[in-house]
């Protein structure tokens, strides 16, 4: 059974010494795909499995993970 992605935002915390693209990497090994980092605003935007969520949240500079709300339209 394959799991559908999830879009999720993650905001990094502006006090980390590490670079933005260090977390980033970070977070592409714990599953994070089509990422797009934003370093002006400290934000990241991807997708992920489900269950990879707190492996995201773990990750050293990561402020917070949130679920990005998709409207689909429903199939008829």
């Amino acid at each position: 059974m394959t799991t559908d992605k999830i879009e999720v935002t993650i905001r990094i915390d502006k006090n980390e010494a590490r670079s933005l693209g260090e977390v980033v990497g970070d977070l592409k090994s714990q599953g994070l795909e089509q990422v797009q980092s934003h370093e002006r605003f400290m934000i990241v935007n991807g997708s992920v499995n489900p269950d990879a969520l707190d492996a995201l949240r773990a990750v050293k500079g990561v402020a917070s993970v949130r679920q990005d709300t998709a409207y689909k339209t429903q199939a008829n």
